[in-house]
């Protein structure tokens, strides 16, 4: 239809998303952009394969004893395997670390601690 193919013309025009500046957006924009909704949910949002992640920043401080929230869930990313949350396979992708600039991990370790 007109309709669908004036939809696709502005979405081609449009380009790649602009980065966001702050480091939490970047990080929501970086999870989005990543597809991790395709595996874990967020306030019910979301995929099951992996665990939810609404309070991710909070529950994380008690995944691992002695691990910070933070050493946590980077260590998650660049090593999906090293810390599996019962009940869940171990299917995270690996290789996201790798597809991601020292910032842009560091912006989506800052979103993931801001869901509390």
């Amino acid at each position: 239809s007109c309709l669908a193919r004036l939809a696709l013309c502005a979405l081609l025009r449009a380009g790649p998303e602009t980065p966001a500046t702050g480091p939490v957006a970047r990080g929501a924009q970086l999870y989005r952009q990543k597809s991790c909704a395709s595996c874990h949910a967020v306030a019910g949002t979301g995929g099951t394969i992996g665990p939810p992640l609404t309070h991710i920043g909070t529950v994380a401080d008690t995944r691992q004893p002695g691990t910070t929230a933070s050493d946590y869930l980077r260590t998650s990313i660049t090593d999906p395997g090293a810390y599996i949350v019962p009940g869940f396979p171990d299917s995270m992708s690996r290789g996201l670390a790798r597809r991601l600039s020292a910032g842009d991990l560091d912006a989506l370790v800052q979103y993931l601690l801001s869901l509390r």
